[in-house]
Formats: structure tokens, sequence, C-alpha cells
């Protein structure tokens, strides 16, 4: 990671000044950007939106560190994130830059596990985030809604799992 990246870690790895207040309609028409909407039902999505923020994000921000145990995912809708691990001698290796449609932290708020990774702007961004309370709200209030999610983040964990296991092969000795 270079030194100029911007630690403005307040709640979780963002903070509450990147925060927008937008309208329900205004978070819907964000997630329709991405094929998340694909998804999901109007009504659906307008219960999912209630259950995201909105951040708009500095180029070269830390969104969280390896190791933390922040509890949120976020959605890219804008922009581009590198993700980075450390090696056994903590030298940063970018493993990904993902961009708009893609998700961070979806194994952190399903598991509670600390980071696998960390991951920094690597342009200005826009993010939808859900914290693992907006998570529990539509689990309790829409469970029906909150099933599709988990299906959406299983098929995407599976797919992240085929790709890292076709790229290791190329690794593993005989």
């Amino acid at each position: 990671m270079s030194s100029s990246v911007k630690n403005d870690r307040i709640f979780g790895g963002l903070s509450s000044q990147s925060r927008v207040a937008l309208s329900l309609l205004e978070k819907i028409n964000l997630i329709e950007k991405t094929l998340w909407a694909n998804e999901f039902s109007f009504p659906q999505l307008k219960k999912l939106a209630a259950c995201m923020d909105v951040h708009r994000v500095a180029k070269e921000t830390l969104l969280f560190y390896e190791g933390d145990k922040s509890d949120y995912l976020v959605l890219i809708v804008k922009g581009q994130v590198h993700v980075v691990k450390f090696d056994s001698r903590q030298k940063p290796k970018r493993i990904a830059t993902l961009g708009a449609g893609k998700t961070i932290g979806e194994m952190t708020l399903i598991d509670g596990q600390p980071r696998s990774a960390s991951a920094i702007t690597a342009t200005d961004v826009i993010l939808l985030v859900m914290t693992v309370d907006h998570f529990n709200r539509l689990v309790n209030e829409w469970p029906g809604v909150a099933v599709i999610l988990v299906l959406k983040i299983a098929k995407l964990m599976s797919q992240y799992l085929r790709q890292t296991s076709g790229r290791l092969i190329d690794y593993v000795g005989e």
C-alpha cells in the first residue's frame, strides 16, 4: 500500500463524513446500476435499499484492513477498489481490482470473522453498504428478501472459490 493511502476510519472503515443521505428511490436507482437488481423484484429492492447506506469515498482511502473485525458488506456502484493481502514478509500484494457491481465483505457479513484482506479505493467510489445490523433487520423483517440476498452471496462466493482454485492449480505440485 502506498504511503498516500488515507486511513479515514471512524466506523468500520468508512467515515461518517462519507455517508450520503439519499431517498429510498435514489438508493434503488443506484442498485439498479448494478446486476444486483436482476435478482430482486421492485418491492424487494425497496426493502433491500432500506437496509443500505450510501457512501462517497475518495481515491486511496482504506476501507478496511486485513484482520479488522468490521462487519459490513460493500456493493461497489461506481469506481474501483483494490483488494490487498500481505505476504509472509508483510509485503502488500494486490490480489484483485473490483469495479461496479462487485461486492467486498460478504464473508464477514455471513461468518462474523475478521477481514481476510484489505480494501483500498483505487478511484473515487460510490458504495452501497449493508452492516450486520441492517442484515439482521432484513432477516427479521423481510426473510424472503434475506434468502434471495444470501443465495446471491452464496453464488458469488462459489464463483470466487472456483476462480481461485482454477488459478491455484498451476502452483500445486504433483
